[in-house]
C-alpha cells in the first residue's frame, strides 16, 4: 500500500493524507544477473508460455506458474516501469479449477490475460522503454572426462561451469565409465551450454578392429561396415599409380588387439593419383584439388 487519503472535511472535493508508505529499497540482485534474468524471461512472453501476455511493441518480461492439480495458477511480469502479478484460485483453499473452467487451467491461458488486459490500461500514457542489454555470454573450454567415471565426470564438467547431460548406451566398457562426450574434450563453449557424456552400461559386445590396410576403398568400408564400425577416408596424393585406390594406412591400427564398441569410426587414408589414369583401377576417380589431394569422410 503506497498511500491512504480521505475526503478534505473543509471543502469536500479535496483529499488529506492519511499515511504515505516511505520506500526502504536495497539491491539484492547484482545488475548483471538481473538483466541475464531479464532477457530470459522475456522469452516466456515472445515464445513460450506467456505469450497471451504479449502487448505489441512493448518490452515485456515474466513467468508462468500452475499448482499440481490445477488449484493455483499465476503470471507475474514486468516492464522497466512497471511490475504486476496476477493470481487465480479459489480463496477457500485449494480446490481444482479444472471441474470448474471445463478443462484444465495453466497460469499462460488464465493468468497472463489478465494480467494483459490489466497492463494495457496501467501503461497507458508510459512511454516504451527497453530493457537493459545483458551481459556477453562468457565462454570456457570443455574438459576431456572420456574415461573418467559418471560421477567423477559430471563434476568435472559442472565445476567448469557447463551442464552435464548423462546417456547410457551400450559398450563393453566398465559400467558408469564415460566413453564418448560431445563437444569433445579441449572445445570452446559457452558457459553453461549442455555437455552429452555417453556412459557405458556394461553391456555391449566388442569388436576387435580388423586389418585393412592394402584392400581398395570398397573392400576396406565393407569389411568395416559388416561389423557394425564406421568408415572414415581420407585422400591423399600418391606419384605411384599401383597403389591408387589402396588403402595404405588405418587410425586405430587392426593388429587384432584394439576392441572398440559397435559404431566406433576407424579412419582410412586412402590413396589416389594426381592424374586421371585412361583405365582406372578402382573407384578412386575424384576430382582432385589443384595440390592433388582431397579430403573427404563417408560417415
Amino acid at each position: 500500500m503506497s498511500h491512504v487519503d480521505e475526503p478534505d472535511p473543509d471543502d469536500g472535493i479535496g483529499y488529506v493524507s492519511l499515511y504515505r508508505h516511505k520506500s526502504q529499497c536495497d539491491q539484492v540482485i547484482k545488475p548483471d544477473i538481473a538483466h541475464l534474468v531479464t532477457a530470459m524471461l522475456e522469452r516466456v512472453v515472445t515464445s513460450g508460455t506467456g505469450r497471451a501476455a504479449l502487448i505489441s511493441g512493448r518490452p515485456l518480461a515474466g513467468k508462468t506458474g500452475t499448482a499440481q492439480d490445477y488449484t493455483n495458477v499465476y503470471f507475474a511480469g514486468y516492464t522497466p516501469q512497471v511490475a504486476t502479478a496476477v493470481w487465480v484460485g479459489f480463496p477457500q483453499g485449494q480446490i481444482p479449477m479444472d471441474s470448474y473452467y471445463g478443462g484444465s487451467v495453466f497460469g499462460g491461458t488464465l493468468a497472463a490475460p489478465i494480467w494483459r488486459t490489466f497492463m494495457v490500461n496501467a501503461l497507458q500514457g508510459m512511454p516504451v522503454e527497453s530493457f537493459e542489454a545483458p551481459p556477453a555470454p562468457q565462454s570456457g573450454t570443455v574438459p576431456d572426462v572420456v574415461g573418467l567415471h559418471s560421477e567423477e565426470a559430471q563434476q568435472t564438467v559442472a565445476k567448469a561451469n557447463f551442464t552435464p547431460i548423462i546417456e547410457k548406451v551400450d559398450s563393453f566398457e566398465p559400467v558408469n565409465t564415460v566413453i564418448a562426450q560431445t563437444p569433445g574434450g579441449g572445445a570452446r563453449a559457452v558457459l553453461g551450454t549442455a555437455v552429452h557424456l555417453s556412459v557405458s552400461n556394461g553391456k555391449g559386445e566388442p569388436v576387435v578392429i580388423p586389418r585393412v590396410t592394402g584392400m581398395s576403398e570398397a573392400a576396406a568400408v565393407k569389411a568395416l561396415e559388416k561389423l557394425g564400425l564406421v568408415a572414415s577416408v581420407r585422400y591423399v596424393d600418391v606419384s605411384d599409380h599401383a597403389q591408387d585406390g589402396i588403402v595404405i594406412a588405418q587410425s586405430p591400427i587392426g593388429d587384432g588387439t584394439k576392441q572398440v564398441d559397435v559404431g566406433a569410426t576407424v579412419s582410412t587414408t586412402l590413396s589416389c593419383t594426381a592424374t586421371p589414369l585412361p583405365k582406372p583401377t578402382s573407384d578412386c576417380n575424384w576430382p582432385l584439388k589443384p595440390n592433388g589431394k582431397l579430403l573427404t569422410s563417408l560417415i
